[in-house]
Protein backbone atom coordinates (compact mmCIF):
# COMPACT_ATOMS: atom_id res chain seq x y z
CA UNK A 1 0.00 0.00 0.00
CA UNK A 2 1.64 3.58 -1.03
CA UNK A 3 2.18 5.78 2.20
CA UNK A 4 -0.35 7.63 3.33
CA UNK A 5 -0.48 11.53 2.67
CA UNK A 6 0.33 13.67 6.26
CA UNK A 7 -3.12 15.20 7.94
CA UNK A 8 -4.74 17.91 5.45
CA UNK A 9 -8.06 19.58 5.54
CA UNK A 10 -11.19 17.95 4.72
CA UNK A 11 -11.29 18.49 1.00
CA UNK A 12 -7.60 17.58 0.31
CA UNK A 13 -8.50 14.08 2.18
CA UNK A 14 -11.20 13.39 -0.35
CA UNK A 15 -9.53 14.41 -3.14
CA UNK A 16 -6.38 12.66 -1.94
CA UNK A 17 -8.63 9.19 -1.61
CA UNK A 18 -9.84 9.68 -4.83
CA UNK A 19 -6.58 9.54 -6.41
CA UNK A 20 -6.29 6.88 -5.33
CA UNK A 21 -9.14 4.91 -6.12
CA UNK A 22 -8.26 6.07 -9.56
CA UNK A 23 -4.87 4.81 -9.49
CA UNK A 24 -5.84 1.03 -8.28
CA UNK A 25 -5.00 2.02 -4.52
CA UNK A 26 -8.28 0.66 -2.47
CA UNK A 27 -6.35 0.26 1.09
CA UNK A 28 -4.74 3.62 0.96
CA UNK A 29 -8.08 5.28 -0.27
CA UNK A 30 -10.21 3.21 2.35
CA UNK A 31 -7.72 4.78 5.15
CA UNK A 32 -7.94 8.04 3.80
CA UNK A 33 -12.09 7.89 3.50
CA UNK A 34 -11.94 6.50 7.19
CA UNK A 35 -9.68 9.73 8.35
CA UNK A 36 -12.39 12.15 6.86
CA UNK A 37 -14.83 10.23 8.80
CA UNK A 38 -12.71 10.46 12.18
CA UNK A 39 -12.88 14.56 11.70
CA UNK A 40 -14.81 16.60 14.30
CA UNK A 41 -15.70 19.76 14.02
CA UNK A 42 -14.42 20.94 10.76
CA UNK A 43 -16.14 17.71 8.79
CA UNK A 44 -19.15 18.38 6.99
CA UNK A 45 -21.89 16.55 5.88
CA UNK A 46 -21.91 16.69 2.56
CA UNK A 47 -18.16 15.09 3.18
CA UNK A 48 -19.02 12.54 5.05
CA UNK A 49 -21.87 11.48 2.72
CA UNK A 50 -19.04 10.93 0.35
CA UNK A 51 -16.85 9.35 2.51
CA UNK A 52 -19.31 6.78 3.62
CA UNK A 53 -20.82 5.90 -0.01
CA UNK A 54 -17.15 5.41 -1.15
CA UNK A 55 -16.39 2.89 1.39
CA UNK A 56 -19.58 1.32 0.56
CA UNK A 57 -18.57 0.74 -2.61
CA UNK A 58 -15.25 -0.44 -1.77
CA UNK A 59 -15.60 -2.45 0.71
CA UNK A 60 -18.99 -4.73 -0.79
CA UNK A 61 -16.54 -7.45 -2.26
CA UNK A 62 -15.29 -7.55 1.03
CA UNK A 63 -17.30 -7.38 3.59
CA UNK A 64 -21.03 -6.66 2.49
CA UNK A 65 -22.36 -5.89 6.30
CA UNK A 66 -19.79 -3.24 6.56
CA UNK A 67 -20.62 -1.59 3.32
CA UNK A 68 -24.39 -1.71 4.64
CA UNK A 69 -23.54 0.27 7.55
CA UNK A 70 -21.69 2.84 5.56
CA UNK A 71 -24.73 2.87 3.01
CA UNK A 72 -27.04 3.32 6.28
CA UNK A 73 -24.78 5.82 7.72
CA UNK A 74 -24.81 8.15 4.14
CA UNK A 75 -28.71 7.63 3.71
CA UNK A 76 -29.34 8.86 7.24
CA UNK A 77 -27.11 12.30 6.58
CA UNK A 78 -29.07 12.72 2.94
CA UNK A 79 -32.68 10.42 3.22
CA UNK A 80 -34.32 12.42 0.31
CA UNK A 81 -31.01 11.47 -1.81
CA UNK A 82 -32.52 8.60 -4.49
CA UNK A 83 -29.20 6.81 -5.27
CA UNK A 84 -28.29 6.65 -1.40
CA UNK A 85 -31.42 5.27 -0.63
CA UNK A 86 -31.45 2.79 -3.65
CA UNK A 87 -27.75 1.67 -2.44
CA UNK A 88 -28.76 0.74 0.83
CA UNK A 89 -32.23 -0.91 -0.07
CA UNK A 90 -29.52 -2.82 -2.67
CA UNK A 91 -27.19 -4.05 0.24
CA UNK A 92 -30.30 -4.50 2.94
CA UNK A 93 -31.74 -7.10 0.26
CA UNK A 94 -28.43 -9.45 -0.61
CA UNK A 95 -26.34 -9.01 2.98
CA UNK A 96 -26.99 -12.27 5.14
CA UNK A 97 -25.82 -15.95 3.84
CA UNK A 98 -27.08 -19.40 5.21
CA UNK A 99 -23.67 -19.26 7.49
CA UNK A 100 -23.53 -16.30 8.73
CA UNK A 101 -26.28 -17.00 11.34
CA UNK A 102 -23.56 -17.05 14.23
CA UNK A 103 -21.59 -14.09 13.01
CA UNK A 104 -24.47 -11.97 13.33
CA UNK A 105 -25.98 -14.01 16.27
CA UNK A 106 -26.63 -11.09 19.17
CA UNK A 107 -26.27 -8.06 17.49
CA UNK A 108 -28.59 -5.09 17.87
CA UNK A 109 -28.03 -2.52 15.29
CA UNK A 110 -29.82 -2.23 12.53
CA UNK A 111 -27.46 -3.87 9.64
CA UNK A 112 -26.55 -6.82 12.14
CA UNK A 113 -30.45 -7.53 12.73
CA UNK A 114 -31.41 -7.40 8.99
CA UNK A 115 -28.54 -9.65 7.96
CA UNK A 116 -29.23 -12.05 10.80
CA UNK A 117 -32.80 -12.02 9.19
CA UNK A 118 -31.61 -12.72 5.62
CA UNK A 119 -29.23 -15.00 6.97
CA UNK A 120 -31.74 -17.73 8.91
CA UNK A 121 -34.11 -17.14 5.92
CA UNK A 122 -31.84 -18.52 3.48
CA UNK A 123 -31.50 -21.41 6.43
CA UNK A 124 -34.90 -22.33 6.61
CA UNK A 125 -35.26 -20.63 9.96
CA UNK A 126 -38.50 -18.45 9.11
CA UNK A 127 -39.48 -17.81 12.92
CA UNK A 128 -36.48 -16.38 13.95
CA UNK A 129 -35.99 -14.69 11.08
CA UNK A 130 -39.39 -12.82 11.55
CA UNK A 131 -38.03 -12.05 14.99
CA UNK A 132 -35.18 -10.43 14.02
CA UNK A 133 -36.80 -8.54 11.52
CA UNK A 134 -39.21 -7.26 13.93
CA UNK A 135 -36.16 -6.45 16.24
CA UNK A 136 -35.20 -3.84 13.94
CA UNK A 137 -38.56 -2.47 12.86
CA UNK A 138 -38.60 -1.80 16.82
CA UNK A 139 -35.45 -0.06 17.04
CA UNK A 140 -34.69 1.63 14.02
CA UNK A 141 -38.30 2.26 12.49
CA UNK A 142 -36.93 5.04 10.87
CA UNK A 143 -35.43 2.36 8.38
CA UNK A 144 -38.40 1.36 6.48
CA UNK A 145 -36.21 -0.78 4.33
CA UNK A 146 -36.72 -3.71 6.95
CA UNK A 147 -40.72 -3.63 6.14
CA UNK A 148 -39.44 -5.37 2.50
CA UNK A 149 -37.79 -8.09 4.10
CA UNK A 150 -40.68 -8.89 6.47
CA UNK A 151 -43.02 -8.94 3.21
CA UNK A 152 -41.06 -10.78 1.24
CA UNK A 153 -40.94 -13.36 4.07
CA UNK A 154 -44.06 -13.18 4.42
CA UNK A 155 -45.28 -13.40 1.61
CA UNK A 156 -42.81 -16.80 1.21
CA UNK A 157 -45.21 -18.17 3.94
CA UNK A 158 -48.50 -16.95 1.57
CA UNK A 159 -49.46 -14.79 4.68
CA UNK A 160 -50.64 -12.64 1.35
CA UNK A 161 -52.46 -10.46 2.91
CA UNK A 162 -49.94 -9.72 5.50
CA UNK A 163 -47.03 -9.36 2.78
CA UNK A 164 -49.45 -7.06 0.49
CA UNK A 165 -50.47 -4.62 3.90
CA UNK A 166 -46.51 -4.78 4.61
CA UNK A 167 -45.48 -3.72 0.63
CA UNK A 168 -48.11 -0.75 1.37
CA UNK A 169 -46.41 0.58 4.32
CA UNK A 170 -42.86 0.42 2.85
CA UNK A 171 -44.23 1.69 -0.70
CA UNK A 172 -45.77 4.99 1.32
CA UNK A 173 -42.17 5.07 3.23
CA UNK A 174 -39.54 4.51 0.18
CA UNK A 175 -41.49 3.84 -3.15
CA UNK A 176 -39.41 2.01 -5.42
CA UNK A 177 -39.95 -1.51 -6.15
CA UNK A 178 -42.05 -2.13 -3.52
CA UNK A 179 -44.61 0.30 -4.85
CA UNK A 180 -45.47 -1.65 -7.89
CA UNK A 181 -45.49 -5.22 -5.70
CA UNK A 182 -49.10 -6.60 -4.20
CA UNK A 183 -49.63 -9.85 -3.02
CA UNK A 184 -53.44 -9.04 -1.64
CA UNK A 185 -55.85 -12.08 -3.57
CA UNK A 186 -58.23 -8.92 -3.63
CA UNK A 187 -55.92 -6.53 -5.57
CA UNK A 188 -55.57 -9.74 -8.43
CA UNK A 189 -59.42 -10.10 -8.37
CA UNK A 190 -59.84 -6.15 -8.94
CA UNK A 191 -57.81 -6.95 -11.47
CA UNK A 192 -59.24 -9.18 -13.21
CA UNK A 193 -62.43 -7.92 -12.45
CA UNK A 194 -61.38 -4.87 -14.25
CA UNK A 195 -61.75 -3.51 -17.99
CA UNK A 196 -59.77 -5.56 -20.59
CA UNK A 197 -56.08 -3.67 -20.24
CA UNK A 198 -54.37 -2.08 -23.23
CA UNK A 199 -52.01 -4.42 -25.18
CA UNK A 200 -49.37 -2.39 -27.52
CA UNK A 201 -49.86 -0.80 -31.06
CA UNK A 202 -47.61 -2.53 -33.41
CA UNK A 203 -47.37 -3.56 -37.31
CA UNK A 204 -47.16 -7.42 -37.66
CA UNK A 205 -45.24 -9.09 -40.63
CA UNK A 206 -45.39 -12.92 -40.61
CA UNK A 207 -42.99 -14.61 -43.15
CA UNK A 208 -44.72 -16.91 -45.64
CA UNK A 209 -43.24 -20.11 -43.92
CA UNK A 210 -43.73 -19.33 -40.22
CA UNK A 211 -47.26 -20.48 -40.29
CA UNK A 212 -46.10 -24.04 -40.75
CA UNK A 213 -43.36 -24.27 -37.56
CA UNK A 214 -44.67 -26.23 -34.84
CA UNK A 215 -43.57 -23.30 -32.06
CA UNK A 216 -42.89 -19.88 -31.90
CA UNK A 217 -39.53 -18.25 -30.39
CA UNK A 218 -39.86 -14.68 -29.54
CA UNK A 219 -37.93 -12.22 -28.62
CA UNK A 220 -38.18 -8.34 -27.57
CA UNK A 221 -35.56 -5.61 -27.88
CA UNK A 222 -34.84 -1.99 -28.33
CA UNK A 223 -33.06 -1.10 -31.84
CA UNK A 224 -29.57 -0.88 -29.32
CA UNK A 225 -29.98 -4.44 -27.80
CA UNK A 226 -31.11 -5.96 -31.51
CA UNK A 227 -28.12 -4.46 -33.11
CA UNK A 228 -25.64 -6.00 -30.22
CA UNK A 229 -27.22 -9.36 -29.30
CA UNK A 230 -29.87 -10.37 -32.31
CA UNK A 231 -27.24 -11.90 -34.77
CA UNK A 232 -25.91 -14.24 -32.07
CA UNK A 233 -29.23 -14.96 -30.40
CA UNK A 234 -30.96 -16.12 -33.82
CA UNK A 235 -27.80 -17.56 -34.72
CA UNK A 236 -27.94 -19.70 -31.65
CA UNK A 237 -31.43 -20.98 -32.07
CA UNK A 238 -30.96 -21.80 -35.95
CA UNK A 239 -27.98 -23.87 -35.68
CA UNK A 240 -27.73 -25.11 -31.62
CA UNK A 241 -31.13 -25.22 -30.72
CA UNK A 242 -32.82 -27.96 -32.52
CA UNK A 243 -35.58 -26.30 -32.78
CA UNK A 244 -38.29 -26.64 -35.55
CA UNK A 245 -39.29 -22.62 -35.00
CA UNK A 246 -40.86 -19.73 -36.23
CA UNK A 247 -38.72 -16.88 -35.01
CA UNK A 248 -40.82 -13.39 -33.58
CA UNK A 249 -38.74 -10.56 -33.21
CA UNK A 250 -40.49 -7.80 -31.47
CA UNK A 251 -38.51 -4.54 -32.29
CA UNK A 252 -39.54 -1.09 -30.20
CA UNK A 253 -38.50 1.78 -32.00
CA UNK A 254 -36.60 0.66 -34.57
CA UNK A 255 -33.61 2.48 -36.59
CA UNK A 256 -32.18 2.13 -39.42
CA UNK A 257 -29.35 0.16 -38.25
CA UNK A 258 -31.89 -2.24 -36.45
CA UNK A 259 -33.75 -2.67 -39.45
CA UNK A 260 -30.69 -3.72 -41.41
CA UNK A 261 -29.59 -5.97 -38.78
CA UNK A 262 -33.08 -8.00 -38.88
CA UNK A 263 -32.60 -7.99 -42.99
CA UNK A 264 -29.33 -9.44 -42.47
CA UNK A 265 -30.72 -12.25 -40.43
CA UNK A 266 -33.87 -13.12 -42.82
CA UNK A 267 -31.25 -12.98 -45.72
CA UNK A 268 -29.00 -15.66 -43.94
CA UNK A 269 -31.25 -17.84 -42.39
CA UNK A 270 -34.59 -17.36 -44.75
CA UNK A 271 -36.87 -14.59 -44.73
CA UNK A 272 -39.88 -17.26 -44.57
CA UNK A 273 -39.57 -18.41 -41.12
CA UNK A 274 -39.79 -14.51 -39.58
CA UNK A 275 -42.22 -13.22 -37.99
CA UNK A 276 -41.32 -8.73 -37.33
CA UNK A 277 -43.51 -7.12 -34.63
CA UNK A 278 -42.51 -3.26 -34.90
CA UNK A 279 -43.77 -0.98 -32.18
CA UNK A 280 -43.28 3.25 -32.27
CA UNK A 281 -44.15 4.43 -28.96
CA UNK A 282 -42.72 7.57 -26.86
CA UNK A 283 -41.29 6.77 -24.32
CA UNK A 284 -39.53 10.13 -23.26
CA UNK A 285 -41.93 10.30 -20.25
CA UNK A 286 -40.28 7.00 -18.94
CA UNK A 287 -36.81 8.84 -18.87
CA UNK A 288 -34.27 6.68 -17.44
CA UNK A 289 -36.73 3.98 -17.01
CA UNK A 290 -37.62 3.06 -20.57
CA UNK A 291 -35.63 -0.05 -19.96
CA UNK A 292 -38.66 -1.20 -17.10
CA UNK A 293 -41.12 -0.84 -21.00
CA UNK A 294 -38.67 -2.43 -22.78
CA UNK A 295 -38.62 -5.53 -20.59
CA UNK A 296 -42.95 -5.65 -20.16
CA UNK A 297 -43.70 -4.38 -23.66
CA UNK A 298 -43.56 -8.41 -24.77
CA UNK A 299 -46.05 -9.07 -22.03
CA UNK A 300 -48.91 -6.65 -22.93
CA UNK A 301 -48.83 -8.15 -26.32
CA UNK A 302 -47.80 -12.07 -25.52
CA UNK A 303 -51.63 -12.86 -24.84
CA UNK A 304 -52.77 -11.84 -28.09
CA UNK A 305 -50.16 -13.51 -29.98
CA UNK A 306 -50.70 -16.37 -28.07
CA UNK A 307 -54.27 -16.62 -29.10
CA UNK A 308 -53.49 -15.30 -33.08
CA UNK A 309 -50.55 -18.47 -33.52
CA UNK A 310 -52.21 -21.18 -31.54
CA UNK A 311 -49.25 -22.54 -31.15
CA UNK A 312 -46.17 -22.99 -28.13
CA UNK A 313 -44.44 -20.12 -27.68
CA UNK A 314 -40.38 -20.27 -26.12
CA UNK A 315 -39.75 -16.43 -25.08
CA UNK A 316 -36.33 -15.82 -24.97
CA UNK A 317 -34.76 -12.86 -23.05
CA UNK A 318 -33.03 -11.28 -26.42
CA UNK A 319 -29.34 -11.60 -24.60
CA UNK A 320 -29.68 -15.35 -24.51
CA UNK A 321 -28.10 -18.00 -26.79
CA UNK A 322 -28.66 -21.54 -27.48
CA UNK A 323 -25.57 -23.59 -26.08
CA UNK A 324 -27.13 -26.96 -26.93
CA UNK A 325 -30.47 -28.79 -28.28
CA UNK A 326 -33.36 -27.66 -26.52
CA UNK A 327 -36.15 -30.15 -26.82
CA UNK A 328 -35.15 -31.95 -23.86
CA UNK A 329 -35.81 -28.85 -21.69
CA UNK A 330 -39.11 -28.34 -23.60
CA UNK A 331 -40.15 -31.68 -22.94
CA UNK A 332 -40.06 -30.91 -19.49
CA UNK A 333 -43.02 -28.49 -19.52
CA UNK A 334 -44.75 -30.31 -22.15
CA UNK A 335 -47.89 -31.63 -19.81
CA UNK A 336 -47.84 -28.01 -18.32
CA UNK A 337 -49.17 -24.30 -19.00
CA UNK A 338 -46.39 -22.84 -18.83
CA UNK A 339 -42.87 -23.23 -17.58
CA UNK A 340 -40.35 -20.85 -15.97
CA UNK A 341 -36.96 -20.67 -14.19
CA UNK A 342 -36.82 -20.08 -10.52
CA UNK A 343 -34.04 -19.97 -7.91
CA UNK A 344 -34.67 -21.37 -4.50
CA UNK A 345 -31.72 -19.45 -2.69
CA UNK A 346 -32.87 -15.63 -4.14
CA UNK A 347 -36.24 -16.09 -3.54
CA UNK A 348 -36.02 -13.44 -0.59
CA UNK A 349 -37.05 -11.28 -2.90
CA UNK A 350 -40.11 -11.97 -4.47
CA UNK A 351 -39.73 -9.98 -7.70
CA UNK A 352 -37.08 -12.75 -8.47
CA UNK A 353 -39.23 -16.10 -7.43
CA UNK A 354 -39.70 -16.14 -11.23
CA UNK A 355 -37.03 -15.42 -13.55
CA UNK A 356 -38.93 -13.67 -16.99
CA UNK A 357 -35.82 -14.77 -19.22
CA UNK A 358 -37.28 -18.18 -20.03
CA UNK A 359 -40.63 -19.04 -20.97
CA UNK A 360 -42.13 -21.92 -22.44
CA UNK A 361 -45.96 -21.25 -22.94
CA UNK A 362 -48.43 -23.53 -24.31
CA UNK A 363 -51.64 -22.41 -26.06
CA UNK A 364 -53.64 -23.24 -23.23
CA UNK A 365 -56.34 -21.69 -21.44
CA UNK A 366 -54.59 -21.75 -18.00
CA UNK A 367 -51.67 -20.54 -20.33
CA UNK A 368 -53.84 -17.40 -21.52
CA UNK A 369 -55.72 -16.99 -17.62
CA UNK A 370 -52.05 -16.57 -16.36
CA UNK A 371 -50.63 -14.12 -18.99
CA UNK A 372 -53.90 -11.99 -19.20
CA UNK A 373 -53.41 -11.07 -15.62
CA UNK A 374 -49.76 -10.63 -15.46
CA UNK A 375 -50.90 -7.98 -18.46
CA UNK A 376 -53.19 -6.31 -16.51
CA UNK A 377 -51.23 -6.68 -13.41
CA UNK A 378 -48.19 -4.88 -15.38
CA UNK A 379 -50.48 -2.18 -17.31
CA UNK A 380 -51.95 -1.31 -13.41
CA UNK A 381 -48.64 0.17 -13.28
CA UNK A 382 -47.42 1.52 -15.87
CA UNK A 383 -50.67 3.44 -16.14
CA UNK A 384 -50.21 4.66 -12.37
CA UNK A 385 -46.50 6.34 -13.29
CA UNK A 386 -44.36 3.53 -11.79
CA UNK A 387 -42.38 1.90 -14.85
CA UNK A 388 -39.94 0.15 -11.63
CA UNK A 389 -37.23 -1.91 -12.81
CA UNK A 390 -38.07 -6.41 -12.45
CA UNK A 391 -42.19 -4.71 -12.66
CA UNK A 392 -42.31 -8.01 -15.06
CA UNK A 393 -41.14 -10.31 -12.59
CA UNK A 394 -42.86 -8.31 -9.53
CA UNK A 395 -46.32 -9.12 -12.01
CA UNK A 396 -45.12 -13.00 -12.66
CA UNK A 397 -44.48 -13.50 -8.92
CA UNK A 398 -47.94 -11.76 -7.37
CA UNK A 399 -50.15 -13.43 -10.41
CA UNK A 400 -48.59 -17.30 -9.06
CA UNK A 401 -49.00 -16.75 -5.41
CA UNK A 402 -52.21 -14.66 -5.51
CA UNK A 403 -53.44 -15.17 -8.58
CA UNK A 404 -55.58 -17.92 -8.79
CA UNK A 405 -56.38 -18.63 -4.76
CA UNK A 406 -59.97 -19.78 -5.31
CA UNK A 407 -59.81 -21.42 -8.25
CA UNK A 408 -57.58 -24.12 -9.96
CA UNK A 409 -54.08 -22.64 -11.16
CA UNK A 410 -52.27 -23.16 -14.04
CA UNK A 411 -49.95 -25.27 -13.88
CA UNK A 412 -46.43 -24.24 -13.36
CA UNK A 413 -42.94 -26.42 -14.45
CA UNK A 414 -40.00 -24.84 -12.62
CA UNK A 415 -36.67 -24.82 -14.54
CA UNK A 416 -33.63 -25.04 -12.22
CA UNK A 417 -31.33 -22.08 -12.12
CA UNK A 418 -28.30 -24.30 -13.56
CA UNK A 419 -30.14 -24.01 -17.32
CA UNK A 420 -28.16 -20.91 -17.72
CA UNK A 421 -24.18 -21.74 -18.34
CA UNK A 422 -22.55 -19.63 -15.42
CA UNK A 423 -18.88 -19.57 -17.71
CA UNK A 424 -18.32 -19.13 -21.23
CA UNK A 425 -14.19 -19.61 -22.43
CA UNK A 426 -13.54 -18.18 -25.86
CA UNK A 427 -10.49 -18.51 -28.34
CA UNK A 428 -9.36 -16.21 -30.93
CA UNK A 429 -11.18 -17.80 -33.85
CA UNK A 430 -14.99 -17.33 -31.53
CA UNK A 431 -15.02 -21.07 -30.63
CA UNK A 432 -16.67 -21.64 -27.04
CA UNK A 433 -16.34 -23.67 -24.31
CA UNK A 434 -19.62 -23.72 -21.70
CA UNK A 435 -21.16 -25.99 -18.87
CA UNK A 436 -21.96 -29.19 -19.97
CA UNK A 437 -25.23 -29.38 -18.45
CA UNK A 438 -26.49 -25.54 -19.35
CA UNK A 439 -29.02 -24.98 -22.10
CA UNK A 440 -28.36 -21.11 -22.14
CA UNK A 441 -25.34 -18.53 -21.92
CA UNK A 442 -26.85 -15.01 -20.44
CA UNK A 443 -24.88 -12.19 -20.82
CA UNK A 444 -26.91 -10.57 -17.84
CA UNK A 445 -27.57 -13.38 -16.13
CA UNK A 446 -23.64 -14.28 -15.58
CA UNK A 447 -22.77 -10.45 -14.66
CA UNK A 448 -21.68 -9.28 -18.55
CA UNK A 449 -19.76 -12.43 -19.16
CA UNK A 450 -16.27 -12.85 -20.42
CA UNK A 451 -16.59 -11.92 -24.12
CA UNK A 452 -19.01 -9.74 -26.16
CA UNK A 453 -21.85 -12.33 -27.45
CA UNK A 454 -20.83 -11.47 -31.38
CA UNK A 455 -17.63 -13.14 -30.55
CA UNK A 456 -19.29 -16.00 -29.62
CA UNK A 457 -19.36 -18.33 -32.83
CA UNK A 458 -19.57 -21.67 -32.42
CA UNK A 459 -19.60 -24.05 -29.54
CA UNK A 460 -16.61 -26.11 -29.39
CA UNK A 461 -16.94 -28.16 -26.45
CA UNK A 462 -17.35 -27.63 -22.35
CA UNK A 463 -15.04 -26.39 -20.15
CA UNK A 464 -14.30 -29.69 -18.79
CA UNK A 465 -12.52 -30.22 -21.80
CA UNK A 466 -10.74 -27.36 -21.69
CA UNK A 467 -9.50 -27.03 -17.88
CA UNK A 468 -7.20 -29.68 -17.47
CA UNK A 469 -5.24 -28.40 -20.09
Amino acid sequence: MPPIPPPADLQSDLDAARDAERTGGPEAAMALYRRVLERDAEKGEAGMAVAHDALARLLVGQDMAEAAGHALASWRLTPADQTRRSNLWQLLTHLGKADDVDRFQGRDDCVGLVALGNALRRDGQGLRAERAYRRALELYPEVSFTLSRLACLCAEQHRLEEADALFLQAAERHGGRDAATRTAPAFLASLRDGPPPAGIRATLAEGAGSADRPLVVYASCDAVYARKFLPTMVRSIVEDSGLDCAIALHLINPDAEAEATVASLAAAHGAGRFIVLRETIDLAPLGDNAKTYYACSRFLVLPDLLSRWKRPVLMLDVDLMAIRDLNPLLAASAHSDLGMMSHALKRLDIWSLLYADVLHIRPTMGALRFLDLTRRYIRHFLDRGLPVWFLDQAALAAVHLAGFTTEAAPRLTVYPADIHSSTVMVDGEGRYWTDDSAYFYSVRATGGGQQAMHRLKRRAGTTADVKPG
